[in-house]
């Protein structure tokens, strides 16, 4: 039975690696006022369309003067970003190139915890490298000033520098989805971008060189016991905001300190909800937000605009 599931891991492997690439990339950066010296980076990326177009990380070309990309039968091919999303930390690259092995495509709504779960990616530099784990867990949600990820699979395959942008498989050599993060201080958890949020980016990117993001204009937390005791705040779930920038948000005078409780009458329990909420709108759409301001609650009608690119 183990020679089994060994040949069928094998067999796996041979299918996907012809998808694979790696993605290396040449920036400028300026070591004092009269000198730039070039910087090599190092990711990978997946071919994804029998017309030459590959997926990898955002943060794989951020910024680079020169993009290569090498397949796994040695060619090493100039690649253009056609489209970036910094904000969902997806590329896309196009080469000129035929002969080309598109990876299958799966389904990430359908992973279960547990299930299987392989790696195949370029880390260090040093060659396409598989490693092995399980689905640790679904929907996780990274954000930060830059980037705003949720639906990540989660996974104990390991995921070096470099594996940025590879393949995350399944046991039927199915893409689920595309590594991009990993806590490097830390054993065995690392991120993957799920194959269906890929999916609906992907034209877009292609389409109009990046994605448009609906945006409210706030910068909040998850309001808990502990935070509404300490402050005496008259509910302990919401959103609690604590940063107000120029945008949507401001025009309507929401301030720091308010907390946002319900969304177009949908109840928010957690900022996580909140903007998980925001992303499936489209930019124009007008919401209506119910806030709680110490004693008083109100509401509060805005209109989403586009989200400031950060690149």
């Amino acid at each position: 039975m183990l020679q089994q599931f060994e040949k069928i891991i094998v067999e796996v492997v041979e299918k996907v690696v012809p998808s694979v690439v790696s993605v290396s990339t040449t920036k400028l950066a300026r070591v004092d006022l009269s000198r730039v010296v070039p910087l090599k980076g190092q990711g990978s990326g997946v071919i994804l369309t029998d017309d030459s177009y590959i997926v990898t990380n955002a943060h794989v070309v951020r910024g680079a003067r020169d993009v290569d990309v090498t397949l796994n039968d040695g060619r090493l091919l100039n690649a253009v970003v056609v489209g970036e999303s910094a904000i969902k930390d997806l590329a896309v690259l196009k080469i000129d190139a035929t002969d080309l092995t598109p990876i299958e495509l799966g389904d990430s709504s359908s992973l279960k915890v547990g299930q299987f779960a392989i790696a195949v990616g370029n880390p260090l530099g040093l060659g396409n490298t598989v490693t092995f784990g399980i689905v640790s867990a679904v929907d996780r949600t990274i954000k930060s000033r830059r980037v705003f990820l949720e639906g990540l699979i989660q996974t104990s395959a390991q995921i070096n520098p470099g594996n940025s942008g590879g393949a995350l498989v399944d046991t039927e050599a199915k893409l689920i989805g595309i590594p991009t993060a990993m806590i490097p201080w830390s054993q065995g958890i690392g991120f993957a971008i799920a194959i269906d949020g890929i999916k609906s980016a992907f034209n877009e990117l292609v389409k109009t060189g990046t994605i448009r993001t609906p945006w409210m204009g706030v910068v909040g937390v998850t309001l808990n016991r502990g935070l509404a005791a300490h402050y005496r705040l008259s509910v302990d779930k919401g959103a609690l905001i604590v940063q107000v920038p120029k945008g949507p948000a401001s025009r309507t005078g929401i301030e720091p300190g308010d907390i946002v409780v319900a969304l177009d009458g949908k109840k928010v329990n957690t900022m996580e909800e909140l903007s998980g909420i925001i992303m499936d709108k489209r930019i124009g759409d007008k919401i209506k937000l119910r806030v709680h301001r110490r004693q008083d609650v109100f509401d509060a009608d805005l209109e989403l605009q586009e989200a400031p690119r950060y690149r």
